[in-house]
């Protein structure tokens, strides 16, 4: 943390600066938690010179307050690590904005827009820092909404500020806005004053009015109201948070013009005369002469606005927050007025008492023993209040204008100053975890020896045989599984699949379809297309019965696609090893009908199936096209099978299928001998078949017998 914090007030009368150091933290009053303990180290203040005649004060202000920035750095005060500023509270405003939700991340996305919709500014144009009110639910239960406050400033009025601490050599860490900053003041300085009442029910005010304060009474709350020479901010606490921070265009300066218009003394006569002598006649502290009941009648004119504007305040608290305001803390150089507190609280009802607390820090500070510090010191409230937000921690509860373009740049200075350090933590890490690395490689190497050796001896204990690798190993052991040592060739390819429906399929003269995808799996098929009707598809899932390795056709969705069209899905699930070894019959694929083939005279489609009728005997079936060893069907040699629609085969007709089944495993047999030979041309490799090509020409040659 810094050593030294620089809280700066820009005030248009004069500029404050206090200047602060933290130490260790100690316990707070009341066994309240512990909190950032601070020495004052530093004070000091400059009058701004006031505008030449028929110049604009406005438009000058900048430069004689940075003429004041100018005196204060010379006399040392502008000497700090860290320095905190304030926007003024004209140039920004605070919206309260509820979402339906929680989650932090969506509100930042959604803020901007939630904001625009509420001011008449474009978020363009402004910046808008905004923090989240934790307030519990009910029964204490996380709240499923969120609260967030909001405050906005233009840009330029931001920039303003930057610029005008950058002429004194300042950038400020932090900036402010002016009215809630009070909120420090009551963490640091205040907190001892009582706010809840002393009687078990009721408290009494100023005025003598009885408040009963039992169950389902509005709390208390208690407010820091800072009287500047344009402006009064006013801040309203609730047990240390702040619930409302507003900022009203009146202050010290409509006294200084009552007076001088009223009493006919210049602007300056009249503000030394104000600072020194003014006087408000209130009960018990009656005027002696009727110059001062004179001062006093105009000084309660002028107040008056005021007075009604803190009042709204008070009262909107009361309505929106269920909050009673049963303390005013005065500072600021505006409250200076004598009997000022005492009048705020007759005309208020509320107890109203001046922050002589800065004086006793300020002057308790052993750095300003020899410094002439004179007054009550309420005028230094709002740097004291700057410094002591440099205590802070930056936290999301935090408003702090310095985001989005306005970000401090000195974080990366930082960086750059401990890049060193930084290098040599680093250079520590990666040796630690090259080391853990190392370690764990060498870990692993030796398991992975263990679990080879473990592997090769149980390969041992299964061949029989000595072998130093694991994948000759499990390659010798798959060999003697299935004897062909992974190089099986399927009984029924994608191809043969294909070739199978296509000849099961009713010609398009038959029946108007259209297949458009055609999924081809080892499990099984899937079909979609379009055809006319509902009873096309199932003809279709009909003729599809009975085809080889046809386990299951079923009709999957199918759905009108407009007046003429209809979808259609079809699946057809493949298992060759049963239809193998279930005795199951193949059926032949359909003869082409007489209405199939009306319209096809002129070309020779595959012929497609339909179904025998009464009036049309079936006619025999097509020889079948010569196909390879893989794709050919092996027909049963029961000759008691009976194809469905067809007559009993006679013995001549089975004996010519018995060849023709001879031939098909004498071809199958040779193409895999084909295949093992040319696998076994490398001399390891035939090595490892040696004992098996053998007995699997043994099995071929017991076969052809």
């Amino acid at each position: 943390m810094a050593q030294r914090i620089v809280g700066i007030d820009l005030g248009s009368f004069s500029v404050k600066v206090v200047v602060v150091s933290p130490k260790s933290r100690g316990a707070s009053p009341r066994g309240a938690p512990a909190r950032a303990a601070f020495d004052v180290v530093g004070y000091g203040e400059a009058v701004v010179a006031a505008a030449d005649a028929g110049e604009d004060a406005a438009a000058t202000l900048r430069d004689r307050q940075a003429d004041a920035l100018l005196e204060l750095k010379r006399r040392g005060l502008l000497e700090g690590d860290l320095f905190v500023a304030g926007v003024p509270g004209e140039n920004a405003a605070i919206r309260m904005l509820n979402f339906p939700f929680n989650d932090r991340e969506k509100i930042a996305e959604a803020l901007p827009y939630a904001l625009e919709s509420e001011i008449s500014l474009d978020v363009d144009d402004i910046v808008f820092p905004y923090a989240f009110v934790d307030r519990p639910g009910e029964d204490g239960r996380k709240r499923r909404d969120a609260e967030v406050m909001c405050a906005y400033a233009r840009k330029d009025a931001v920039q303003d500020v930057i610029d005008t601490l950058g002429i004194a050599g300042v950038d400020p860490r932090h900036i402010e806005l002016d009215a809630l900053a009070l909120e420090r003041l009551w963490d640091g300085v205040f907190s001892n004053h009582e706010v809840e009442p002393q009687g078990p029910s009721a408290l009494k005010t100023a005025g003598g009015t009885i408040i009963e304060v039992g169950d389902g009474a509005p709390a208390p709350a208690v407010a820091i109201v800072d009287i500047g020479h344009r402006r009064t901010s006013v801040c309203i606490l609730r047990e240390g948070k702040v619930v409302s921070a507003h900022t009203l265009l009146h202050g010290g300066a409509d006294a200084t013009r009552a007076l001088a218009k009223d009493i006919g003394l210049s602007l300056p006569d009249a503000e030394r005369g104000k600072r020194k002598e003014a006087f408000i006649e209130v009960l018990g502290a009656e005027a002696q002469f009727p110059e001062q009941r004179q001062i006093s009648d105009v000084l309660k004119k002028a107040h008056a606005p005021l007075v009604r504007r803190i009042r709204q305040v008070f009262q909107a608290t009361m309505s929106t927050s269920r909050l009673r305001v049963v303390k005013v803390i005065l500072v600021g150089g505006g409250s200076k007025v004598m009997n000022l507190d005492r009048h705020l609280a007759e005309e208020l009802n509320i107890k109203v008492s001046r922050g002589r607390e800065l004086q006793s820090f300020i002057k308790a500070a052993p750095q300003l023993a020899n410094t002439a510090v004179e007054g009550d010191l309420v005028e230094a409230g709002m740097a004291f209040a700057n410094a002591l937000a440099g205590l802070s921690a930056r936290s999301t509860s935090r408003i702090d204008f310095r985001v989005g373009p306005f970000a401090w740049k000195g974080d990366y200075d930082f960086l750059r100053e401990g890049v060193p350090a930084l290098g040599a933590w680093a250079a520590s890490l990666l040796f630690v975890v090259a080391l853990g690395s190392i370690a764990q490689v060498v870990m692993l190497s030796r398991e992975a020896d263990a679990l080879m050796q473990k592997q090769l001896a149980l390969c041992e204990q299964i061949t029989g045989q000595k072998i130093d690798s694991t994948s000759r190993c499990v390659a010798l052991i798959q060999e003697r599984i299935n004897g062909t040592a992974g190089f099986q060739v399927p009984e029924v390819s994608a191809v043969d699949v294909f070739m199978e429906i296509s000849r099961r399929l009713p010609y398009t003269t038959e029946i108007k379809r259209k297949v458009t995808e055609m999924d081809i799996t080892s499990e099984r098929v899937r079909l979609k297309g379009t055809t006319t009707t509902y009873e096309a598809i199932d003809t279709m899932v009909e003729r599809l019965q009975g085809g080889r390795c046809f386990q299951l056709v079923e009709k999957g969705k199918a759905r009108n696609i407009n007046a003429e069209s209809v979808e259609m899905n079809i699946t057809i699930n493949l298992d060759c090893a049963a239809a193998a070894g279930d005795g199951k019959v193949i059926a032949p694929p359909p003869a082409p009908t007489a209405a199939s083939l009306a319209s096809s005279s002129s070309s020779s489609p595959t012929p497609t199936a339909s179904a025998p009728t009464e009036e049309e005997p079936a006619p025999a079936p097509p020889p079948a096209p010569p196909r390879s060893a893989r794709s050919e069907l092996e027909e049963p040699d029961s000759d008691k099978a009976v194809l469905p629609g067809r007559a009993k085969s006679s013995p001549e007709q089975i004996e010519a299928r018995r060849e023709r089944l001879r031939q098909l495993r004498e071809e199958r047999a040779e193409r895999r001998r084909q295949m093992l030979d040319s696998q076994l041309a490398n001399p390891n490799i035939r090595d490892r078949f040696e004992k098996t090509v053998p007995a699997l020409r043994a099995d071929d040659e017991g076969e052809e017998e």
